[in-house]
């Protein structure tokens, strides 16, 4: 049995028989496809095209709606925004939502980047109704979801954690049971905006260094040999900004999402988090001004442009 808090790399084996998978977008097509022949799938996706190809990649069949999952033992979502999750979880305008239909004992694994106080809420509607509900965000992008290395942050009960891990470890290289329902996405979230500051400060940074007349590659080798260097250093400038082409992989609207996210967890905790709250408007602005589907790295550009690069 895996200890809370503790990483998770050895595989057991998945108890579930059926599964469903809900959001089939750019994350969720790779990753229900490493679930091929550990269960019986069901999938679904508002985008039709999505949810067929998604069937044939995962060897499942595509069900009409939430209605659809009600003989899935687990149901993950992979979802854009906590007012989806909601959407798919309770219905809409009146509707059934997903909680309807599932059978008591069955279980939620929410893998959306979703608000952790709304994912508290959702588990305590969702052990109402019988249900079982763990939040399990990803971070490593659309090429983890491909090569099934994502590190997965857990929130949940150490039974469900060890019911759901099998499944997870099909998707993720490292899996984390991080702590109570909701922590799996505070940690997500708390994550993304300290790589938001990271990246904002970077950006800063190399413009002011641009304007005095280094060299942005020589700068770079410095600074990845000194106490400066980061991941926002070493992967995503080099890959991303060094080369001008501003396609690291990760939307700008996302990461503003999930600044957006980390900052309502710190006003819940009634933080005041001046620096934090000074970043959350660096990207809020930055996506303002940005082209739609624009790549957060383009937040380089925007700093180089304010000093007139």
């Amino acid at each position: 049995m895996t200890r809370r808090n503790e990483e998770t790399t050895s595989m057991t084996n998945n108890t579930f028989k059926t599964i469903g998978f809900i959001g089939l977008g750019a994350m969720g097509s790779q990753m229900v496809k490493h679930l091929k022949g550990i269960a019986d799938i069901l999938v679904y996706d508002t985008d039709a095209a999505r949810a067929a190809e998604a069937a044939k990649a995962s060897g499942g069949r595509i069900v009409d709606g939430v209605s659809g999952m009600s003989s899935a033992d687990a149901v993950i979502l992979m979802l854009p925004t906590s007012a989806i999750v909601d959407q798919v979880l309770h219905g809409a305008d009146g509707g059934k939502g997903l909680l309807d239909y599932l059978p008591a004992g069955s279980m939620v694994i929410d893998m959306s980047s979703s608000a952790p106080t709304n994912s508290v809420a959702n588990a305590e509607i969702a052990a109402k109704k019988g249900v079982h509900f763990i939040d399990a965000p990803v971070s490593g992008g659309v090429k983890g979801a491909e090569a099934a290395s994502l590190a997965i942050m857990v929130g949940g009960a150490q039974a469900d954690f060890d019911r759901a891990l099998p499944v997870l470890q099909k998707m993720g290289a490292k899996v984390f049971l991080v702590g109570k329902v909701g922590s799996g996405h505070a940690v997500k979230a708390l994550n993304n905006l300290l790589a938001a500051t990271a990246f904002a400060a970077t950006s800063e940074v190399f413009a002011v260094g641009a304007k005095f007349g280094l060299d942005p590659t020589t700068m770079l080798k410095a600074i990845d040999a000194s106490s400066g260097q980061s991941f926002q250093t070493t992967h995503v400038w080099q890959k991303a900004v060094i080369d001008r082409t501003f396609q690291f992989g990760f939307a700008l609207a996302l990461m503003e999402k999930d600044v957006r996210v980390a900052m309502s967890l710190f006003d819940a905790m009634g933080s005041d988090a001046q620096l934090s709250r000074t970043v959350a408007a660096i990207w809020t602005k930055a996506l303002a001004s940005a082209a739609p589907g624009s790549d957060m790295t383009v937040v380089a550009k925007q700093a180089e442009a304010a000093l007139g690069l």
